[in-house]
Formats: structure tokens, sequence, C-alpha cells
């Protein structure tokens, strides 16, 4: 039991005593039953959270008996929820994975604050840290994503994230720990299988401890971001203020920094600016004053020596309006009108009209500026994009992305006007009618 005690010594390093009530994320498989196991020997107050997302079928129902079961066997209070995953996504416009990792997170913080337990438990480990780190360079997350997962962070507490895969098998195997195998691990049909099972042994074959060094640079780069982020603070402390209902940024002290954009970069994530407006704002740097970047209603400006953050005042930036019925569009300047799927039919191959399947809108429907966040199934394509993403291709200017409207159906884009609908929508060999929408002038 030398692992058992070696594991149990790491853990008690975290800082969380002993008695503190935990809310334990646990799946079925060795990692989450490995770790419920020592947090019980170890005398914390152990909750159980257990998902069912419905996506196995027959293996899903039998993770969820056992963990009840394992539950009951040690006296441990056992909370089960259900999910339509496949629903949800679909609502939603996320793929699968995140729309269960959604799910899962969004049910842990409410359920971790009815039963007043401290900390959320999830069973992350050393091996999974290193994946997450090549997942995140691979996506370009910069310091934040290579600095790794903490075993503190807010709420979520993660006992095991220096304990490798081999040492918990090794707990498992010494103690005689049962649990139950997911058999989409051995899959490659998600990114993090692919690294697991194809990325990370071809990197083995390069350097037999790639994943130790990836690990010790997880510890560096987490030193680097806690380095530059009190640098960050100390200069938003002297560069920011707030001026009424705005706040502006000092660029001469700014540009006094070892790294300008980068400072300005993480004052504005910082301060609640989403990623794609602050990467974009960097260049107001060297701009001339009245140069601005906008997202949805967030606006921001360089004015002089100072590059300012403010809501957007067009009157068209909180616009939204309730489409009672189909003709209500004609007030917002749209031409309107219904054809037959028959032998006559021609579509006019023309992004600015939209041919929506009249049974596949939901009414009220409705007409809104579009909003950082949003996301459809552009027409052609299976999978969801950000509308962000979906400008950057289209090549959209600032004004030209202020502008964009959406139609929405039961929460859902149905068209981004004059650009393109949403393939949800589209008609098909089923369809028998359609609204034939064009935007005739603005509103």
């Amino acid at each position: 039991m030398m692992m058992n005690n070696k594991v149990k010594d790491i853990i008690s390093g975290y800082g969380v005593p002993s008695g503190t009530r935990l809310l334990c994320a646990v799946s079925g498989g060795i990692d989450s039953v490995v770790m419920l196991n020592l947090l019980n020997e170890m005398n914390y107050e152990c909750v159980v959270a257990h998902c069912n997302f419905k996506l196995r079928g027959e293996e899903s129902d039998s993770d969820e008996k056992f963990v009840r079961d394992m539950c009951e066997k040690m006296y441990i209070p056992c909370f089960v929820n259900t999910f339509d995953t496949h629903k949800f996504a679909d609502e939603t416009g996320l793929s699968i994975q995140m729309a269960a990792r959604k799910l899962r997170y969004d049910w842990f913080y409410e359920l971790a604050e009815k039963e007043n337990c401290q900390y959320i438990a999830l069973a992350h480990n050393s091996d999974d840290q290193a994946e997450t780190v090549i997942l995140n360079i691979v996506r370009g997350t910069g310091i934040r994503g290579v600095s790794g997962m903490k075993p503190l962070q807010g709420k979520l507490f993660r006992p095991l994230i220096e304990v490798s895969r081999a040492d918990i098998e090794q707990i498992s195997a010494e103690g005689n720990i049962p649990f139950h195998n997911d058999s989409t691990n051995a899959t490659t049909k998600y990114a993090r299988n692919k690294v697991r099972h194809l990325v990370m042994p071809l990197l083995e074959e390069i350097n037999v401890a790639a994943k130790e060094n990836i690990l010790r640079s997880v510890s560096y780069f987490a030193d680097t971001e806690r380095i530059m982020n009190d640098y960050v603070r100390k200069v938003k402390e002297q560069a920011l203020s707030a001026v009424g209902d705005f706040w502006r940024i000092d660029v001469e002290k700014l540009t006094q920094t070892v790294a300008p954009s980068t400072v300005l970069f993480e004052i504005l994530v910082g301060e609640g600016i989403p990623k794609p407006l602050a990467s974009e704002s960097v260049c107001l740097l060297e701009a001339q004053t009245g140069r601005k970047c906008i997202l949805g209603d967030m606006e921001v400006v360089r004015n002089r020596n100072f590059i300012e953050v403010r809501r957007n005042d067009s009157e068209n930036a909180d616009f939204e309006a309730t489409i009672n019925v189909i003709g209500d569009l004609k007030k917002y300047g749209f031409d309107i009108s219904m054809a037959y799927c028959d032998d006559d039919f021609v579509c006019e191959r023309n992004p600015e009209i939209a041919y929506l399947d009249v049974k596949k809108l939901k009414f009220p429907l409705r007409l809104r500026n579009w909003r950082f966040g949003d996301k459809f199934v552009p027409l052609g394509m299976k999978g969801a994009r950000k509308l962000s993403d979906f400008f950057k291709d289209e090549k959209l200017s600032q004004a030209e992305k202020s502008e964009v409207q959406i139609l929405e159906s039961d929460g859902k884009i149905a068209w981004v006007v004059g650009m393109r609908i949403d393939d949800r929508f589209k008609f098909d060999k089923n369809t028998k009618e359609v609204y034939v929408l064009r935007r005739s002038a603005k509103h």
C-alpha cells in the first residue's frame, strides 16, 4: 500500500482539511472510483454526483447502477442526473463532448451549492494534464492553456492531478478496487483520445521522457503565468481608470512596458472583454484617434492618448423584436412570400434570400443583433460554427459586423440575415412549403 500512502500525502499537501464536505464527480471509471476511495479513507465528507448522458445505451445504465451500488456499500450519498445530451447539443449547436461538459459542470455547481459542498472533486490525473496541454497548444490558448489545470481552482479540487494513470492503476490493483471501463476511451474519434493513443506514443518515440518533460514545463509555465499576472496587475493599477460609465487605459504607460500588446490583451480579458475583441483591439496601440473595434454592444476605441472601453451607443446595439407571425417582418424592411415545393419551384442561389422550411420554424421568432457567443450551422455544413469565426471567413469589417442581425427560432439561429441560413432550417425532399425572405431596406 506504499503507493496509496504516497498519493494521500500528495492530496494532504493541497491544504483541503480532512472533514471538508466534497461533491465527488464519479463516472464509474478507474480514476474517479480510486479518487472516491482515497478521499473517503482520508475522512473527507463525500457526496457523489454521477451523470448518465445516455450516450452508450446499456453501458451508460450499467455505469449508473455500479456507482449507485458502490455508494450504498460505502454509505455515501449519491445523486444521479440523466441528460438528453443529443437534444441539448442540437439546441445549442455544441458538439456532443462540449454539450456533455456544459451539462455536467452546470449541474455540479448547482448541486454543490444545494448540498453545501465546499469543493467539487474531479479525478483529472497527470496524464490528463499532459494531454490537455498538447490540445491547448494546438488550439493556441496562450500561457493560460500551457500552465495546466490547477489542484485548486476556485471551487474545483483535483486531488489526483499530480498522480499518473499508472499509479492509479496500481492503487486499484493493490486495493482490489473495482471499476467500470468506458468503451469510448479506446476510440480515436475524439481529439483527446487521438492525443492519448496516437500523439503521445509518437512523442515518446522521440523522447521516452516526453510526458515527464511536458509536466515539468507545465510547472515552469504556471510560475511564468503568476509572474505575468503580477506584472499586469501592477501596470493596470497605474494605467487603468474609470471615467463615468466607461473606463480608459493610458497608452503612454502601456508603451513603457516590456510587451505592450500582451499587457493590453491581458488587461482587457481581465476586465471581461471577450478574447476575440481583446485580440483585435491590440492594433489600437498604433492607431489614430477614432479607430475602434466593435463586438456586439461593446467597443474599444482609440481616443488621443487613451484606449477607451465602453458600450456601443449605436441605436441598434440592443435591438430585438418579437415576430409573432411571419408578416411582422414587413415592419422591419423584409419582403415576404411563400412558395410551394412542387415541380415549378425555383430556388435562386442568392445568399441575401432565405428559403426556410415553414414546418421547421417555431413562432414567435426573434429578430435581433448578433451577440458574442452566437453559433449556427452554416448551410451545407454539419457542425456548428461561431458567428465571429464565420464573419472572419467572410472578411467583414468591424462596421459591417456591427450591423448584422439574425432571425432566431426556438433559440436557434435560422438566418444570418443577408448572408447565410442555418442548415437545420433548409428545405429538403420532405418540405412542402417555404417562406422566401429578403431584406428590402435597412430598418
